[in-house]
């Protein structure tokens, strides 16, 4: 029966199940990656122009807790759905807010010595470490959430 879906007149005990093609795939990955990066630094940032005071401790942390947990919560399900884009995605997305921690918390203290405002209630190493400690938690979650599927090799 040549007019059969894979030309071939063999009988097969089950149905083949269709297989995504190469863009559809590279598609696929490349939005996740897209969507996941964009939404955990979206996530991450959006309280730190919510609350203005991030000079103080608990604004801070505040802050973190309120951006960067739902963050790693939305691309921990992102990298569990989507595997390997997922995971880069939130580590990408990791890294532009560590950009954006570190460039916040220096201007904190940059305000402090224009004697432009007060100074700030954690110490100065905070501009280093604060953002070093969210880019590392967000690359072990991604690593922790990945699928085991991401770790067999191809038969």
């Amino acid at each position: 029966m040549a007019w059969e879906p894979l030309g071939t007149d063999e009988k097969l005990e089950k149905p083949v199940k269709p297989v995504p093609d190469f863009d559809a795939q590279m598609i696929s990955g490349c939005g996740s990656f897209v969507f996941c990066s964009v939404t955990v630094y979206a996530l991450s940032a959006w309280p730190f122009f919510a609350l203005q005071n991030t000079d103080q401790l608990g604004t801070l942390a505040a802050a973190l807790g309120l951006g960067a947990l739902p963050a790693v919560i939305l691309g921990a399900i992102v990298t569990r759905r989507f595997g390997l884009a997922g995971a880069c995605g939130l580590i990408g997305g990791g890294l532009v807010t560590a950009v954006f921690l570190y460039l916040r918390i220096q201007q904190s203290f940059l305000v402090y010595a224009a004697r432009q405002g007060p100074r700030p209630e954690y110490p100065e190493s905070f501009v280093g470490l604060v953002p070093l400690a969210v880019a590392l938690i967000m690359a072990f979650v991604a690593v922790v959430s990945l699928p085991r599927r991401e770790f067999e090799p191809d038969a």
